[in-house]
């Protein structure tokens, strides 16, 4: 009986290289998004308090017994009214939100980059500003989008309340939050899932609008200074150029999304639905308050998201180098 002779499948040595390398940015991709979290999260655990004073800023009109408007007399006030531990009000919900926004805005942003720069074939440079600006964008539509139920319930958290705030913890807030449109939407004859989940999502087109502003002028202006830099010999990767482009980052994105960030912050915590949305908004506190409205609170806007910027991306780039990923 003749025996058939076996045959053997070789796998060509260039796809095997292909297979190991896609599998090797998938893994990146997603320490990518650890890191982005991480670094977001411990930058905004350290910034929670100049937080809140810039939201109590864009929030405050006529609150009784105030000194001022300027961050010190917000923050002297608080102090003074509700003791030094408000500073640290809603510092649960803020994690939360970071480990989703930022988590996806930041840590997505190489992915879509490689993506998009793949996907025109080349047409869309590396060293251009329309690929870095088009990443950011989507990739923070995404992330404030998925965000937003928990972006709301940190401004709750963090709003002035002259009674004491109506919220326990962070799933107490959630709860109310959700009851509170549930019960309105079957008065009006709706489905309380709706109502809850509308609830939840006040606020989500400002929300978007300034993740986009900011993600496109935070992330893509440090990509592009550090780029720049370098490119010219000027400075060499390391802390040095992480600090000097992660400072003019902070302080670009602070100057785009404040006005953005002040509309925000009052859908958000507008629970006698004073404005019927973010056109409205604009349209109120420009009529009202002029254009110096929307800048209410910069200062503390830009020392909080300034220091937010300069801390992610310093812990950013070295998680990154800890985790064995090159430099952004």
């Amino acid at each position: 009986m003749t025996s058939v002779p076996a045959t053997l499948t070789v796998t060509p040595l260039e796809e095997k290289v292909t297979v190991v390398e896609e599998k090797t940015q998938d893994s990146q991709y997603a320490l990518k998004f650890a890191g982005a979290a991480i670094s977001n999260m411990a930058s905004s655990a350290f910034c929670n308090p100049t937080d809140i004073v810039k939201v109590r800023q864009q929030l405050r009109t006529q609150t009784p017994g105030a000194r001022g408007n300027a961050f010190w007399s917000v923050g002297v006030d608080m102090a003074r009214t509700e003791g030094v531990l408000s500073l640290g009000g809603g510092i649960s919900a803020s994690m939360l939100r970071e480990l989703v926004y930022s988590g996806i805005r930041m840590g997505t942003y190489e992915y879509f980059k490689d993506t998009l720069h793949d996907a025109s074939k080349g047409a869309l440079t590396r060293e251009g500003l329309t690929l870095k600006i088009a990443a950011a964008s989507i990739a923070a539509t995404i992330g404030s989008a998925l965000a937003n139920p928990a972006d709301l319930v940190k401004v709750r958290m963090q709003a002035y309340y002259p009674n004491g705030s109506p919220y326990r913890n962070m799933r107490h807030a959630f709860a109310s939050i959700w009851q509170d449109g549930a019960h309105k939407a079957v008065a009006a004859g709706a489905s309380p899932i709706s109502g809850g989940l509308q609830a939840l999502y006040r606020g989500v087109e400002a929300t978007t609008i300034r993740g986009i502003v900011l993600s496109a002028t935070q992330i893509c202006s440090y990509d592009q200074i550090k780029q720049s830099l370098k490119k010219r010999g000027v400075m060499q990767e390391g802390v040095p150029l992480h600090f000097v482009a992660s400072t003019f980052a902070g302080f670009f994105c602070s100057v785009t999304s404040n006005p953005v960030d002040v509309v925000k912050v009052r859908l958000m915590n507008d629970k006698t639905h004073q404005y019927k949305g973010a056109f409205d908004c604009v349209r109120q506190v420009m009529v009202n308050e002029g254009l110096f409205g929307f800048y209410k609170g910069f200062g503390m806007c830009w020392a909080r998201l300034g220091t937010h910027t300069i801390l992610t991306f310093l812990i950013y780039e070295r998680v990154r180098y800890l985790f064995g990923i090159e430099a952004m």
